[in-house]
């Protein structure tokens, strides 16, 4: 991603990139993640260094596709070549191919979705004389689920042969806070709580105007550029975009397990669990929780909405969306205004845990529950044993010693090696605290975001 000409958090990407080009092997590289959260930036920044390479965006269906091609290989070649099948491609790619050649193929898996030939002749070619050509391709993809299924499952015809894979993820506070520059500290959570970690949603933040002027002209207003875009995002990605706007509204309002989300939702609770799966393993919006070493307990399941911009956009826009119909956007932003600190809480303990995650020398992390005791972070490590609990407070008052000492008796609830593990207890606060203390680590809103510094 570009800010101020500079790249941020994907260096390692475009290390990784540059390393397999200039290894002059054949590769065959997959990139995917969700839209807008960066392929192009990353394939455009290293193209910059390639000497010879073209980008395709596949946007006709079937063996019409071979048109899109020819256009972007008659530069190379000086003349506009006649592809009458994908076997043609392919002999086409391998002539290209006897010096250091790029070919970049967008959005693939719609091509492989729609015709089965285009994979399975792709793995002829391949393992005939791709392979030992000098060919770089790279496939790109926003449809997470549909590229591991297309791509990567053994199912797919290229299973096997693929030399690197690539999953871009959004970006943690860490880089997102990049973006913010100007903002104090409390205000970089509570924009990270409104437009997440997705790049391109970053990348429209104006430092210049305050959050709520963001807000407002970003997500609020009429033709504002985010104000529809989880109902274009789930209109592209699904077959019932209102079944999932329902179910992201449960969650958003509260619902946490398949009882309370079939409940505010309409759905039947023995069909949620296809719409959540899909929900998080293709789409990448809902994670589900389990208490830490409690993966398999039946009935301790949780569901929560991942992306920060999704929990926002559908607590506060999909619900009020009738008063902005009307023209009362400012109605809905004093909505959003009051009850943003209490959003941004649970945003807050992401942060703070991606802070444990780098400060405490741990194996697993994760939160804790059982009845109405709850830990926000747990932290393990199995030798020697060692187990770090947090809590996370996002309150305007410092936090008191009542809150270390009501850590400690939910720790001992916590029967994981209790007789012969270490204990470490850590406190994050948003307003500082009342009181000091040798038992814990207590760390301010100033040195986690201090400490939190975006790495590449």
């Amino acid at each position: 991603m570009f800010l101020m000409n500079r790249f941020i958090n994907r260096r390692r990407e475009l290390r990784f990139l540059r390393e397999r080009y200039e290894s002059g092997k054949s590769e065959l590289i997959i990139i995917y993640g969700r839209r807008r959260i960066g392929k192009t930036y990353l394939i455009r920044k290293f193209m910059e260094d390639v000497d010879r390479g073209v980008y395709v965006t596949i946007k006709r269906p079937g063996r019409e596709s071979l048109r899109d091609f020819s256009e972007a290989l008659k530069g190379p070649l000086g003349f506009y070549p006649r592809l009458e099948d994908y076997q043609d491609l392919y002999f086409l790619l391998n002539k290209l191919a006897k010096e250091r050649f790029l070919l970049v193929i967008d959005e693939f898996q719609r091509l492989a979705e729609r015709d089965q030939s285009f994979l399975m002749e792709m793995q002829a070619a391949w393992d005939q004389f791709l392979s030992g050509s000098r060919l770089m391709l790279v496939l790109m993809g926003s449809s997470v689920g549909a590229v591991e299924r297309v791509g990567m499952s053994q199912s797919s015809p290229i299973y096997g042969r693929r030399t690197g894979v690539l999953k871009l993820k959004p970006f943690r506070f860490s880089c997102a806070k990049e973006f913010m520059r100007g903002y104090g500290d409390e205000d970089k959570v509570r924009a990270y709580s409104v437009f997440g970690g997705t790049p391109a949603y970053l990348d429209m933040i104006d430092p210049s105007l305050s959050l709520r002027e963001n807000i407002l002209s970003k997500i609020l207003g009429e033709g504002a550029p985010l104000r529809e875009e989880p109902l274009f995002f789930l209109s592209q990605e699904t077959r019932e975009p209102l079944r999932y706007m329902a179910i992201l509204e449960a969650l958003a309002s509260g619902a946490t397990t398949l009882g309370e989300v079939a409940s505010k939702s309409g759905i039947r609770v023995t069909d949620l669990p296809r719409y959540l799966t899909i929900l998080e393993r293709d789409l990448d919006i809902v994670r589900r929780e389990h208490p830490i070493l409690e993966k398999r307990v039946r009935g301790k399941t949780l569901y929560r909405i991942s992306d920060e911009f999704f929990r926002f956009w559908f607590r506060f826009v999909h619900p009020n969306w009738d008063l902005l119909e009307m023209g009362k956007e400012e109605k809905v932003l004093e909505i959003v205004m009051r009850d943003l600190d209490g959003h941004a809480s649970f945003s807050f303990e992401e942060v703070a845990k991606e802070h444990f995650l780098r400060t405490q020398d741990v194996e697993k992390v994760g939160r804790w529950w059982r009845g109405d005791v709850e830990i926000d972070i747990v932290g393990l490590r199995s030798e020697p044993p060692l187990a770090v609990f947090a809590e996370v407070k996002w309150t305007s008052k410092p936090v008191g010693r009542d809150v270390l000492n009501s850590l400690i008796s939910k720790s001992s609830l916590f029967n994981w090696k209790r007789e012969k593990r270490e204990e470490k207890y850590v406190i994050y606060s948003r307003s500082g605290f009342s009181f000091e203390s040798d038992e814990a680590e207590l760390v301010d809103l100033g040195r986690l975001v201090r400490e939190l510094d975006c790495r590449d």
